[in-house]
Parts: structure tokens; C-alpha cells; sequence
């Protein structure tokens, strides 16, 4: 290459710099809080300097029931999941999508998606395998990311004190320990994949009956030792991005109000940095609750939109107090990259993957404390198996609500499934009990998370 050769090149290659770094500028210098390399806090403190009143109050409470409830008002941006609450576009803040996501993603089946339908929670447990707890949440926030959502509401971590309980399927138990240990590995598996993970139903919430007016009266001692230890536990492996507060009363305050709960162990003991979240409809109060640590009220705004601008401005909720809110945010946003790595442009799952997953984790879950020579079966020498049950007719996997799935493909169990026959050994018959008459069911408006 001659000299004026040269010189054109470089001149070229200096002007596509320029450009490039004319493009970068804005970004780097307009939006210091952009730069990767800074820690989550300072991002957040650089954030807030930027936010109006509104917009503070706009990021601490939710749309509305969105499309959970019909003729309810949805964001064109909404992307159908359980809640939403804005961001700010202006400061590359993007909104929450979040979703129902306990044992795989609710509602995709509404949206023309598929999703994996996991083994129950309870099942990953039973495998004391942190690898198969961690490959459980990974299936799920790397569905959760293909299909344009940034936050998990999962992550449920309550004891099995009641076999009654009604949600037990996605709950990790009965034992603190292994609960705790189970439910962190799945939550650091979430959020691997640049997902919000969640904890939940902070706490003791113990039974579905009465849920709303129960009042969970346990000393500290021994709730420190029980339902709390699983709690901590899974937020010291797993670092959610949030904690969700339950609908119960505990010691004679609400759970997404009780002081003890959030303030003095949540935040005090644990210095748990993200943020609380209560159970859709768990609100009580706007000053109260404020004070006594609740950082963001779901789904709508009922006490933390106008009622807590007004109860700041007042001076009865602390500027500060609202700051930290907000803070606690944006701090958990930048630390699991969901404002560095949007989960766009949506992408097509892969099913199959998913079905080896969780076949997988149903696989490792099958453990026998003592094999007296039982398993594995001989094929050659059993001819049927009895399914007994209200629902074994019908391989009923996950129990509804806020953890239910819809699988593609129908049911797990048909009346009439015939196992095939195994390197060559005889095919057996699985034969069920008979279909249970027809439950009467009470018609249900809302599916809280």
C-alpha cells in the first residue's frame, strides 16, 4: 500500500470512530448509570437523581389486575403476564413484566406459548440434588427470557406444617434446611438467565384456607428456627431480587406490614438489599405499611399511587422512605441484568430440551431411603400397576391457581397408557381407578400469585 493509500485508510477508519464514538456518547455521558462496570447501588443512586415525584411513585405499584381480569386496562406494552409496573422509558428504565412461574410459566397458554411443565417443587426436593434444583429454575427463566418476561414471582419456600395446605406442590417441604437449600438453587438457576428472581410468601403462610384473615401466632425463637430459617436460607444462596410478602396476619399484623418481619429480620438481620413485594391484593395501608418496609404494592395502586404521593408530600411517609423503595428497584434491576440484557427479541423455546429437563428432575426426585430390592421392577414379572387416586385417571401435575400450566399435549395419564416395552422385556398395562364423579367447584374471580 503507497502513502496516499494509507493515508485515505486511515482517514476512513478515523471518521467510522468518530462516528462510532459520537453514537456512544450520549449513552456514556447522558446516561452515566448505563456503564456496566459500576456497581448496581452507585447505578441506582445515579438513577434516582434523575426521577420526578411521579415516576418515583409510578415504579413502587403495579398496573391493575392487567389481563388476570377482563375489561381491566392494559399497557400497550404489557406482555400478558401476571403483573406489570412501568418503567421509564426516558431513562432506559424498562417496566417489570412479571409471571406466575412456580412450576413452569402460567398463562402462556393464553398467549400462544408453550411452556414447560415441571415436576412439582416439592418433587426437585425429594431429589437433595442442588444440581436438578438449579437446572429447575434455569428451565424457568430461560423461558421466562424467550418469552419477553424479566421477573419470576415464584420462588414458594413455605413449610409443609398442614398436609392440607393446598399448595404444597409448589413448595419445597417440610424440613427448613432442605426447603431453603432446594428453593435458593432454584432461584439462582432463574436468575443465571438475566431473570428477577422472587422468595415467597414471607411468611408463615401455612394453609390456603382463611389465608386472608389467618393470624400466625409462633414466638420468635421458634419462628427464626422454622419457616423464617427456609426463608433465609434460600435468600443467602439465592439472592432474589425480591421478596413477596403473604396474605396472613402474623403476631396480629399483616405480613406486607409487620415490622418485625420486614424491617427488623428482612432487611436488619439478613440485609436483604431488593425488594418487597406484596401478594396481589395483600395491601392493607399506605402509611403502615411504608414505614414497616413494603416497597412496592401489587397490582395496582391503591395505597402507594396518589394515597402515598399525598402521605409524602404530607411528611407522614418520609421522602427517604420512598427513595429506598425505589432504590431497592433499580438496585435489583441492574444486579440481575435485566436493564443490561432486555430479554429481546423473543425467541421460540425448544420443547424438547424442556421435556428432558424435567424428565430429568422427576428422575433424580424417585428416592428410596432404603431399596429392599423393590426397584427397579421386573418387567418380566409385574403385569399392571394400580394408580389409585381422585384424579389418577388423568395425571394431574400441577394443583392451579397462580402454578398452573397448561402443557401442550393434554394430560400426563390417559385411562388406557401402556408402558412399551424396555430392551426387549414384556410391555405392562398401567391400569387406573375409575373417573371420580365431577367435583362442584366454586367459581373463582381472581388467581392470586
Amino acid at each position: 500500500m503507497n502513502s496516499q493509500s494509507l493515508a485515505v485508510a486511515l482517514a476512513l477508519a478515523l471518521i467510522v470512530n468518530g462516528t462510532c464514538l459520537s453514537q456512544q456518547a450520549p449513552t456514556l455521558t447522558g446516561q452515566p448509570w448505563m456503564n456496566t462496570s459500576l456497581a448496581p447501588d452507585l447505578r441506582a443512586d445515579m438513577v434516582m437523581k434523575q426521577l420526578t415525584l411521579d415516576e418515583k411513585i409510578q415504579l413502587v405499584h403495579g398496573i391493575g389486575w392487567g389481563p388476570l381480569v377482563p375489561g381491566s386496562p392494559i399497557p400497550p406494552d404489557n406482555n400478558g403476564g401476571a403483573g406489570e409496573v412501568q418503567g421509564i422509558p426516558r431513562l432506559g428504565i424498562p417496566s417489570l413484566q412479571q409471571a406466575d412461574s412456580a412450576v413452569g410459566i402460567r398463562m402462556a397458554a393464553q398467549q400462544s406459548r408453550y411452556a414447560t411443565l415441571l415436576p412439582s417443587v416439592l418433587a426437585a426436593a425429594s431429589s437433595w440434588d442442588t444440581e436438578a434444583a438449579h437446572l429447575y429454575g434455569d428451565v424457568i427463566g430461560r423461558e421466562l427470557r424467550a418469552q419477553g418476561f424479566n421477573q419470576s414471582i415464584g420462588g414458594g419456600v413455605n413449610l409443609a406444617r398442614d398436609p392440607r395446605n393446598g399448595r404444597l406442590f409448589e413448595y419445597a417441604g417440610e424440613d427448613p434446611v432442605l426447603a431453603g437449600v432446594t428453593v435458593g438453587h432454584v432461584i439462582r438457576g432463574v436468575q443465571d438467565n438475566h431473570i428477577m428472581g422472587d422468595i415467597k410468601h414471607y411468611a408463615l403462610n401455612d394453609q390456603e384456607t382463611g389465608r386472608t384473615v389467618v393470624d400466625a401466632r409462633i414466638s420468635k425463637k421458634a419462628a427464626r428456627e422454622s419457616d423464617l430459617l427456609a426463608f433465609e436460607l434460600g435468600i443467602r444462596i439465592g439472592q432474589p431480587s425480591s421478596v413477596m410478602c403473604s396474605y396472613n396476619k402474623v403476631m396480629g399484623d399483616w405480613a406486607c406490614e409487620n415490622d418485625w418481619l420486614l424491617n427488623h429480620v428482612l432487611k436488619g438481620a439478613w440485609h436483604f438489599p431488593g425488594f418487597v413485594v406484596s401478594d396481589w391484593d395483600g395491601t392493607h395501608s399506605t402509611e403502615k405499611a411504608a414505614m414497616a418496609g413494603l416497597d412496592m404494592q401489587m397490582p395496582g395502586e391503591e395505597y402507594f399511587g396518589e394515597a402515598l404521593k399525598q402521605a409524602v408530600t404530607a411528611g407522614r411517609v418520609p421522602l427517604r422512605r420512598l427513595d429506598d423503595m425505589v432504590h431497592r428497584l433499580l438496585r435489583s434491576m441492574f444486579s440481575a441484568g435485566v436493564i443490561d440484557h432486555p430479554p429481546i427479541p423473543r425467541s421460540v423455546i425448544d420443547p424438547f430440551r424442556g421435556l428432558e429437563d424435567a424428565q430429568r428432575i422427576a428422575e433424580e426426585s424417585i428416592v428410596l431411603l432404603k431399596n429392599d430390592g423393590t426397584l427397579p421392577l421386573n418387567l418380566g414379572a409385574v403385569h399392571s400397576i394400580a394408580v389409585i387416586g381422585a384424579h389418577a385417571d388423568v395425571g394431574v401435575l400441577s394443583g392451579g391457581g397462580s402454578a398452573q400450566v397448561d402443557a401442550p399435549g393434554g394430560n400426563a395419564i390417559s385411562p388406557t397408557t401402556t408402558f412399551e416395552s424396555v430392551r426387549g422385556e414384556p410391555s405392562c398395562n398401567l391400569m387406573t381407578a375409575p373417573t371420580p364423579p365431577p367435583r362442584r367447584r366454586s367459581r373463582k374471580l381472581r388467581m392470586s400469585p
